[in-house]
């Protein structure tokens, strides 16, 4: 193999492997500044439904702050939704699913679909009809497979020294600051409902997430066509090395 052929295969496999990277959103910069952080609940301050918690250290108040929410499995796979957010002063602002801003839907399981609604777990109530699973251990009657969400959270800040600057979070059960799985939506890895995740022991899961200053990581779209030509790359290469390697045994 050439020099070159060499230089062309190690890019595509760098392309990739950065795609890969910026979708999982495990890479953390090394010098990053973390100017609040957010824990994740269930059943803390309100009944049998999620709740996030910040804790705004950054010296100035969290404006324009918003949360993308995109539901990653089952039934909610692909749903996406945008909550924009009051201002977040120094301190702990909690957000509790069935109050967030501009979502009336307290008190009610429902609409299913919907990524915001109270008791978040139960909201496709047994969808399909008579669906099982071995992991609905707290009662069948609501087993479905709900589905877990991911959330990209962005603001400014005001005032203090970090006046002006960006912040963002991005995070999910799966994927997150504690390095494991944390079932703070009520529902269990595999998006499955009244699993063991859904207890009401009103306690933190830990810190979920940093917020840090900047802006989020490459944008989905961006990340999915670096990752397909990328592999597309690497499957190109392997089919030309492949074709290289027959033609010089038969030569």
């Amino acid at each position: 193999m050439t020099k070159h052929g060499i230089t062309r295969h190690v890019s595509i496999a760098a392309l990739a492997a950065a795609g890969a990277l910026a979708f999982g959103g495990a890479v953390r910069p090394a010098q990053a500044t973390i100017v609040a952080t957010i824990q994740g609940a269930y059943d803390k301050d309100v009944y049998d439904t999620p709740e996030l918690d910040f804790f705004n250290t950054s010296g100035g108040t969290l404006i324009n702050a918003k949360m993308v929410l995109t539901g990653y499995q089952g039934l909610n796979n692909g749903v996406t939704q945008t909550v924009l957010l009051n201002n977040m002063p120094v301190g702990e602002t909690d957000l509790v699913w069935g109050f967030l801003p501009g979502f009336a839907n307290y008190n009610t399981s429902g609409p299913p679909g919907s990524l915001t609604t109270y008791d978040y777990d139960d909201s496709w109530g047994n969808t399909p009809a008579g669906y099982t699973n071995p992991a609905c251990v707290v009662g069948l009657a609501l087993c479905s497979d709900v589905g877990n969400f991911g959330v990209t959270f962005t603001a400014t800040i005001s005032g203090g020294i970090y006046n002006g600057d960006p912040v963002f979070a991005v995070f999910s059960p799966t994927t997150n600051y504690t390095g494991g799985f944390v079932g703070w939506e009520g529902i269990d890895q595999n998006g499955i409902s009244e699993s063991i995740y859904d207890e009401h022991s009103g306690s933190f899961s830990g810190t979920l997430a940093i917020i840090q200053i900047g802006l989020p990581p490459v944008p989905e779209p961006s990340t999915w066509a670096m990752m397909l030509i990328g592999f597309g790359g690497l499957g190109f290469a392997a089919y030309r090395a492949g074709k290289g390697a027959k033609a010089a045994v038969t030569a």
